[in-house]
């Protein structure tokens, strides 16, 4: 038993002199009657709550009850950044998995210390590491040979992206690095 339950009798809800004298199930709608003999009734599905005079006209908002507005009626506007905010938080996730996946894996970007291995370099020629600001023509000019027979010693280089520390064969006898 509830310990506000002597509350939930007639005497202790209404006002003086008023009691219930009906119910209509299909309205859901209670009835009182007041001292004065005149006719009361609740709003739809309120067992207590205002009380309207029978006669008078309702509020306009007392005639429906709120699960039958439509979604429009009930939601407030909510803008892009609340209605993202899930999926914002859900790439926040990934983006902060993925940063500490690749600190965990030690991932560094190209340092002029790491040296990318060859293979050795066929005879007459000599493995050069690329550096920046290096292009074909400036390692061919370097060592005395053509931009061509640079090419034709190293058949997969691509003139226009040479990456940092790639290693090439260069025609010649002395080391160049």
């Amino acid at each position: 038993m509830s310990r506000f339950s002597r509350y939930d009798t007639d005497e202790e809800r209404l006002p003086e002199g008023m009691q219930r004298v009906g119910y209509d199930a299909d309205t859901q709608v209670y009835t009182f009657r007041d001292a004065d003999g005149s006719y009361w009734e609740s709003a739809p599905g309120n067992e207590y709550g205002q009380l309207t005079k029978v006669g008078e006209a309702r509020p306009e908002g007392q005639e429906t009850e709120t699960f039958l507005m439509t979604s429009q009626q009930q939601r407030p506007k909510m803008t892009w950044f609340t209605e993202m905010k899930p999926f914002l938080n859900f790439l926040m996730l990934v983006i902060l998995s993925l940063v500490l996946l690749f600190w965990f894996l030690g991932y560094k970007g190209s340092s002029s210390d790491e040296r990318i291995p060859i293979a050795d370099c066929p005879e007459g020629t000599v493995a050069y590491a690329i550096h920046k600001g290096d292009t074909c023509w400036e390692i061919a000019d370097k060592n005395g040979v053509s931009v061509d027979d640079l090419k034709k010693k190293n058949p997969d280089l691509n003139c226009e992206a040479l990456g940092i520390n790639d290693r090439i064969c260069v025609p010649g006898k002395k080391s160049v690095d």
